[in-house]
C-alpha cells in the first residue's frame, strides 16, 4: 500500500513539473520596426530570457490618434 502511494505521489509530481514548464510567460515591449512580415520588438532586459527559434504570440494594442471628426472637441 505504501509503495502504491509513493508511486502515485511521484507521478503527480512529474505531471505537475511538466505542466508548469508549459505555462506561458508575459513580456511587454515596444515595436521599433516593421518591414514586410517582420516585426522588431524592444523588450529590454527580458530579451535575455528568449532564445532564437522560440515560438511567440503577440497581442497588439493600437495607440493611433483618433481620425479627424471623431473627437468630441472637433471645431473648438
Amino acid at each position: 500500500m505504501a509503495k502504491k502511494l509513493i508511486v502515485l505521489i511521484a507521478a503527480v509530481a512529474f505531471v505537475g513539473g511538466i505542466s508548469s514548464a508549459a505555462l506561458a510567460k508575459t513580456y511587454k515591449g515596444d515595436v521599433t520596426a516593421v518591414k514586410g512580415d517582420t516585426v522588431t520588438v524592444e523588450l529590454g532586459k527580458d530579451a535575455k530570457k528568449i532564445n532564437v527559434g522560440d515560438s511567440v504570440s503577440m497581442k497588439v494594442k493600437s495607440s493611433s490618434a483618433p481620425k479627424a471628426g471623431a473627437s468630441a472637441l472637433t471645431g473648438c
